[in-house]
């Protein structure tokens, strides 16, 4: 829903407003997180727009996890334990053969790697990877569809990672996104993601700084730190206009609307601004969006 106030627009009065395929901060290194499967035809192809763009290398990995008997000490479960590594090993083969064919068809450089295991290990195989990577991807539909987020959490909480969640449909955007939104609340989750966009904003040709509004917040505060971060972002270049949107029920499906209404190609959002049992029992903003959002999302905790 388009706030219904007139838009307020920041710009930097000494510097001119960045433009698309310009901008001072950039990344090397993006690290794409793959499941083998179909889905990862999405993270591969936005990976790629992205490593382009910024002239970035590509570290692929693919996770390949080794399910561990429910009864790990009783009779038989060492045999059963053997049988799942070796039936993982043989499907893992073969789904690592498959990636190289495809990665083979990208411009950018890449590297592939393979981490296999149980969920702890492939955990800290993707905490170790994220420490030599600016950027990690991931498709969406592999996050909203895993029994366990431990993985996605482990780039947002171990980390410290910003990550981009790719919709499936995702393959067709060929380049950086022109219009972004940012779903601006004054958390450090929140700084932390704009921080992260960096890169994607001053190349941006326009930003979008949505906030839902909250009855009385601003009277109470008496601050306006959606007009300091509008201000923040001017000096790096970047021209920035502001919106308040009305009070919504589900914050999520107001910040997805406002993004369709501006034509947004990038939602980013702040994660986990409750504590993640609170979001795990009565929902919340972040979940909502890793199931909901139709665009590609940068989240970062």
């Amino acid at each position: 829903m388009v706030a219904k106030s007139s838009p307020t627009t920041f710009t930097e009065p000494d510097k001119s407003p960045a433009v698309a395929g310009s901008g001072g901060t950039s990344i090397a290194d993006i690290a794409v997180f793959l499941s083998g499967l179909p889905r990862d035809e999405c993270a591969i192809a936005y990976g790629e727009t992205l490593a382009t763009a910024f002239g970035a290398h590509l570290d692929c990995h693919f996770l390949n996890p080794i399910p561990t008997p429910i009864l790990a000490t009783s009779p038989g479960a060492k045999a059963l334990a053997a049988e799942f590594w070796r039936q993982a090993e043989t499907v893992g083969s073969e789904a690592e053969t498959a990636l190289r064919v495809r990665l083979e068809r990208l411009a950018p450089s890449w590297e592939l790697r393979r981490s296999q295991g149980a969920l702890g290990e492939l955990c800290a195989a993707i905490i170790r990877q994220c420490g030599v990577a600016d950027l990690a991807i991931q498709a969406r539909s592999t996050v909203v569809e895993a029994h366990d987020m431990q993985p996605f959490e482990a780039i947002l909480f171990e980390a410290r990672s910003p990550i981009i969640l790719v919709p499936d449909d995702a393959t067709r955007l060929a380049s950086l996104p022109s219009t972004i939104l940012i779903g601006f609340r004054e958390t450090p989750e929140c700084a932390r993601a704009i921080a992260a966009a960096l890169p994607f904003l001053e190349r941006s040709a326009s930003v979008i700084l949505a906030s839902i509004a909250e009855d009385g917040a601003r009277e109470e505060r008496r601050v306006e730190p959606i007009n300091d971060m509008a201000r923040h972002l001017a000096r790096h270049g970047v021209a920035v206009e502001i919106r308040e949107l009305p009070v919504w029920k589900d914050p999520a499906e107001g910040l997805i609307k406002e993004a369709k209404a501006v034509g947004a190609e990038l939602i980013v959002a702040g994660a986990y601004g409750h504590s993640r049992l609170r979001e795990y029992l009565f929902g919340g903003v972040t979940r909502q969006l890793i199931r909901d959002c139709p665009l590609p999302l940068l989240m970062a905790h």
